[in-house]
């Protein structure tokens, strides 16, 4: 039997006592009342001042760590700074107390989750904000698919398991799952969670393409082997690893989750989140974008920028589009505000795709105009370092594996680059990467669309050819080869033979065209 949905009377946190402190109130366990009433009589905002540390910062919720009553806790303190929140909120119940609830059922249908031990309503200045305390795991930490093959393979029976219940987290990634010091998978994070009958193969393989969302091949790379062997394998139902329908599910739900994935990524270069602040609008003041990467020092690089877009000085190089200043360590382009953001949002787009280019650090938008600011990878161009001789025959040869990878990255996410020239890439001094830095040239379509592919490779090999073809052959058949690979591993595959015949064309056409 498939164990049913909430119901009305499912009450959660039993054996917990009722507290009320002004406008707060809780349900909470009797370990740690006393303490959380203490607690409750504080705003939000000052518990950091009260023995707990901020591990999390979203725009959804907090995170703060620390102890109540003896007892090592974790505390997700849900925001509702906005209409929607306090509707959702009021329609479904305060968040704090549906994932409560979810974790009392999941530990009731034998599922290691983390402990309950409180939830309820904390004030933060005017507005009331639900929250829910957790038993700290000991030595926890977040899965990984590198972490031990008895982990992995746990984590598979435990995927598999709840599958098999009809229980469907809507935010089960291996940042919501963690591994004890034995190598014991805990659910947490159960806010979401869709109660169904048993799932069906494509609802199963689109649940495993999330969970699995940060590698190429979802479900299907090899880092996943050990945990989708013993998803197939476990379970009270009979095993899936003859299903020959589940292969091909895991194939297309993993380039579902990818296409829906990039352009919703996309949108957050204009919201706040964890990569993205922007600061509230303000009329006749510049509005600014800020990418938030948690490294440097961060007052100091936006005072520079703030600077720079008051006074930027005579530009390096002045176009129809725009003009652009050229920095030690960064690059300042000026566009009018719509493809200004276009910019911005393609940065975004290279960053989901992992794509080496420069990195984004901000975007101002004032008077119909824009600057968007970004990371300096090196002083000069790849075109001028083969120009000067700079590159041995192994440097060339590596420099055309990376962008043979990168340019595989892209087509596969859906994108293009139109303007896919010598002078628009340069080589990391460090790693040896090659990067995209001028990304005007960038376009979003289908990923199953191979429109734009042999245009993208027919202008790169007319850069190539205008070169003088460093390393001859060699260096085209490295190219293909990393472009290849890397298509296949995330599980794309160009009809090449068309492609490289259009490219030939492109590449024809454009050396004409310049001649």
């Amino acid at each position: 039997m498939v164990p049913q949905g909430p119901t009305p009377s499912n009450v959660p946190l039993p054996q917990s006592t009722e507290l009320t402190c002004g406008r707060a109130s809780a349900r909470a366990s009797v370990q740690i009342a006393a303490a959380l009433r203490t607690l409750l009589a504080h705003d939000v905002g000052e518990w950091d001042r009260h023995g707990f540390v901020r591990t999390k910062e979203r725009t959804v919720r907090s995170v703060l760590a620390g102890e109540l009553g003896d007892v090592p806790v974790h505390i997700k303190v849900f925001r509702a700074d906005t209409l929607a929140d306090r509707t959702r909120d009021r329609l479904r119940g305060p968040q704090g107390e549906r994932e409560a609830a979810n974790l009392v059922r999941a530990a009731a249908m034998g599922l290691p989750t983390v402990e309950p031990l409180a939830c309820g309503t904390a004030v933060d200045g005017e507005l009331l904000r639900s929250f829910l305390v957790t038993r700290t795991v000991a030595s926890g930490r977040p899965f990984t698919f590198s972490a031990a093959t008895r982990a992995q393979r746990r984590a598979g029976a435990l995927l598999r398991r709840m599958h098999d219940h009809g229980w469907l987290p809507g935010d089960l990634h291996p940042g919501n799952l963690l591994v004890d010091a034995h190598d014991e998978p805990w659910l947490l994070d159960l806010t979401s969670v869709q109660h169904a009958g048993e799932p069906g193969v494509r609802r199963r393989a689109a649940a495993l393409a999330f969970f699995c969302h940060d590698l190429d091949a979802g479900a299907l790379d090899p880092a996943a082997h050990e945990l989708l062997a013993a998803y197939v394998t476990a379970g009270a139902g009979p095993s899936m690893a003859l299903d020959p329908a589940l292969h091909r599910e895991l194939r297309l739900a993993t380039k579902r989750w990818r296409a829906r994935a990039l352009p919703a990524f996309g949108r957050r270069c204009t919201r706040n989140c964890r990569h993205t602040e922007v600061p509230p609008r303000r009329r006749g003041l510049p509005r600014w974008h800020w990418h938030l990467d948690g490294g440097g020092d961060q007052a100091t690089l936006r005072a520079r920028c703030a600077a720079l877009a008051d006074a930027p000085g005579v530009p390096d190089k002045t176009g129809r589009r725009g003009s652009v200043w050229l920095l030690p360590d960064l690059v300042v382009k000026e566009r009018d505000a719509g493809t200004a953001r276009r910019l911005w949002q393609s940065s975004y787009w290279l960053l989901f795709a992992r794509v080496a280019a420069a990195p984004p650090i901000a975007l101002r938008l004032h008077g119909g105009r824009g600057l968007v600011f970004a990371a300096r990878v090196a002083e000069q161009s790849l075109g001028a370092e083969l120009a000067a001789g700079r590159l041995d025959a192994r440097a060339v040869e590596r420099a055309a594996a990376s962008l043979g990878r990168n340019v595989a990255r892209l087509h596969a996410h859906g994108l293009g680059n139109r303007d896919l020239k010598l002078d628009n890439l340069v080589r990391d001094p460090d790693s040896g990467e090659v990067c995209m830095v001028d990304l005007d040239g960038i376009s979003r379509g289908s990923a199953t669309d191979t429109r734009g592919r042999g245009r993208d490779l027919g202008r790169l090999l007319a850069a190539f050819r205008a070169a003088g073809e460093p390393g001859g052959a060699m260096t085209m058949r490295t190219f293909l080869r990393h472009y290849l690979r890397a298509s296949r591993r995330l599980l794309h595959e160009p009809e090449l033979q068309r492609v490289l015949l259009r490219a030939q064309q492109r590449a024809g056409q454009w050396a004409s065209a310049h001649a």
